[in-house]
């Protein structure tokens, strides 16, 4: 099964019409369905069945509405991840819980281009958290999965053929093979969680 076709399996098409989704969750979707026709046509089959449903729908009188959005106020932010213990970030990674987490980790001295902060190596994850100014340099990977997750900034990543614009929220894998680059667009450089899982 391709990535696109597990992307319209999973769960996150469903919620997407449905209106569950976070904002940075939404514009992957969004994302997805401009890149990906078959996505658009499977978000548009979504929305079909589930028109008769949206006619029935109740609305929660105030009370009970201002109950529930109380009792999700009381739940906070999602807690900071323990640095001895970090996730692997995937498509729905959380990226402000992971700001939070690296909030305190800052580049030690002044950098031209690149600076990089090892968070995790071990059982062939390799973790970090890069600061990039200008750009990083075409590479490939062949025996190791790469992606990152946007914590500042704006970028233009390049695989292969398709130019995919990023921002703080956004997540990317990088396909084996592929040659890719990363260009930075906004006038601070770019913040990101790295990570290499050794195949």
């Amino acid at each position: 099964m391709s990535k696109v076709q597990e992307f319209i399996a999973s769960r996150i098409l469903n919620e997407y019409c449905l209106g569950l989704l976070k904002p940075d969750e939404i514009a992957e979707v969004e994302r997805m369905a401009r890149l990906h026709p078959e996505v658009e046509q499977a978000i548009d089959h979504l929305r079909r069945a589930l028109s008769p449903l949206e006619q029935q729908r109740a609305e929660p009188d105030e009370k009970l509405r201002n109950r529930i959005l109380d009792a999700l106020d009381e739940l906070g932010e999602p807690p900071i991840l323990g640095l001895n213990n970090l996730p692997l970030i995937h498509p729905y990674s959380d990226s402000d819980q992971w700001q939070r987490t690296v909030a305190s980790i800052q580049p030690s001295r002044e950098f031209n281009n690149l600076y990089v902060h090892a968070l995790k190596a071990q059982d062939g994850v390799d973790q970090c958290i890069v600061w990039v100014k200008q750009n990083v340099k075409p590479e490939a990977h062949h025996n190791e999965r790469e992606s990152f997750l946007i914590l500042e900034g704006e970028c233009e990543c390049r695989i292969g053929p398709e130019t995919v614009r990023l921002s703080a929220g956004d997540y990317v894998e990088i396909p084996l093979h592929v040659e890719h680059t990363v260009e930075v667009l906004s006038a601070k450089p770019v913040k990101a969680i790295l990570q290499r899982v050794k195949l």
